[in-house]
C-alpha cells in the first residue's frame, strides 16, 4: 500500500467517524422531538472537537503526518454569525501546517471559492493560525461544519512534540470557547541497550 493509498484511507476514517458523530446527535435530536421534551440545557451549546489520525514513519524520505478535523455543532436555537477558528500549535520542532482554505477572498461570490475557510492573516504569531467561515452564513441552529483534513507534517527526526489546540469564535462567542479535546502527539526514539 503505498502512503498516499494510507493517508486516503485515513480521511475516509475520519470522515466515517465524523459522519457517525454528526447521526447520531441527530437522532439524538429527533428522539427528543419526537417526545415533545424541552433540549436539555446541557445541549444548547456550541461544541467543538477535534478527530484526527496519525501516519508515522521510520523512512528517511517520508514525512510524518497528522489529519486532522475540527467539528463545529451548533446545538442552539440561534445561528452562528461570523464564525472563526484559531488552532494554536505548540511545538519547538520545525513542521509544514497546510489544510483546505483560501488566503484572501478576491473572488466574485462565495460559489466560486473551492474551500469554506479564508485564513486571516493578521497575527505574527507563527504558532497560530486563523482561519474565518467564508461559507453559507449564518451556520443555522443544530447544524454542523467543519474545519476539515488539515495537514500537520514533519520530517523523520529522532523526536517529535506536537499539541494543537482549538478555539472558536462567534459574534455570540466573542471571548472564544475551547474544543473538548486537543491533538497531542509525541514520539521519542527509544535507545535499546
Amino acid at each position: 500500500m503505498t502512503r498516499l493509498s494510507k493517508i486516503e484511507e485515513k480521511l475516509e476514517e475520519l470522515d466515517l467517524q465524523r459522519e457517525a458523530y454528526i447521526s447520531k446527535i441527530k437522532r439524538i435530536m429527533d428522539n427528543n422531538k419526537q417526545s415533545e421534551q424541552p433540549i436539555p440545557e446541557q445541549y444548547e451549546s456550541v461544541v467543538a472537537f477535534f478527530s484526527y489520525s496519525c501516519n508515522l514513519t521510520e523512512q528517511a524520505d517520508e514525512d510524518n503526518v497528522i489529519i486532522g478535523s475540527l467539528a463545529i455543532h451548533n446545538f442552539t436555537f440561534d445561528p452562528i454569525e461570523q464564525l472563526s477558528v484559531c488552532l494554536v500549535i505548540e511545538t519547538d520542532d520545525n513542521y509544514q501546517f497546510s489544510g483546505k482554505y483560501v488566503t484572501n477572498n478576491k473572488q466574485q461570490n462565495n460559489q466560486n471559492i473551492a474551500a469554506n475557510w479564508e485564513r486571516i492573516t493578521d497575527t505574527d504569531e507563527q504558532n497560530m493560525y486563523w482561519f474565518q467561515w467564508v461559507g453559507k452564513q449564518p451556520i443555522e441552529p443544530f447544524t454542523s461544519v467543519a474545519f476539515s483534513d488539515f495537514t500537520v507534517s514533519w520530517p523523520v527526526e529522532r523526536s517529535f512534540f506536537c499539541s494543537i489546540k482549538g478555539f472558536i469564535y462567534s459574534e455570540n462567542h466573542t471571548t472564544g470557547l475551547e474544543a473538548m479535546n486537543t491533538v497531542s502527539l509525541q514520539k521519542v526514539e527509544r535507545e535499546w541497550e
